[in-house]
């Protein structure tokens, strides 16, 4: 059996987080890959019949929303994200690790507490009975799924930044 070479995300949310992060994303791009193959048929039909798929582009915002938050958690445990350190370049490598660590488990908090509120969305979505407008298709779905993703994000800030500090040696 040949050996993987270690990940970023497996080095900084864990292996487990790491292989859950890759599934996601992977499910992500294949969502992507739908939205593309969508819209291509869309237009093509427009350019042939005069008339697209009806309801194209409310699919594919809500496509686009899951595949999104499918992508968070990779991006975030392989340091895909956009740090901004104006103001501890001068510090101490440890200073910043630590730094970084804190504000990484707080991410992973605030992610948590939006999960928390999109979860009472998508249920109040449902008691409100909202749908699309071409399609009766319900929208809380969507937004339930997108919780589910916030959640898993905000637990892989917070082991990126529990692992952080518990790490003894710099990155």
């Amino acid at each position: 059996m040949a050996l993987q070479a270690e990940q970023p995300e497996d080095r900084l949310a864990g292996p487990r987080i790491g292989l859950i992060a890759r599934g996601l994303a992977l499910t992500g791009g294949a969502i992507l890959i739908a939205i593309a193959a969508l819209v291509t048929v869309s237009v093509l039909c427009r350019i042939v019949t005069g008339s697209g798929i009806d309801g194209d582009f409310e699919i594919v915002q809500l496509a686009a929303a899951i595949a999104a938050f499918c992508l968070f958690p990779l991006c975030f445990a392989a340091r895909g994200n956009i740090i901004v350190d104006t103001f501890t370049t001068r510090l101490p490598e440890r200073a910043r690790h630590i730094i970084d660590s804190v504000w990484d488990a707080l991410f992973g908090f605030v992610a948590l507490v939006l999960s928390w509120r999109m979860v009472v969305g998508a249920i109040e979505q449902r008691a409100s009975g909202t749908t699309l407008q071409v399609y009766p298709l319900p929208t809380w779905w969507a937004v339930a799924i997108c919780a589910v993703l916030m959640a898993l994000l905000g637990g892989t800030a917070t082991a990126v930044g529990l692992r952080g500090l518990r790490a003894r040696h710099v990155r």
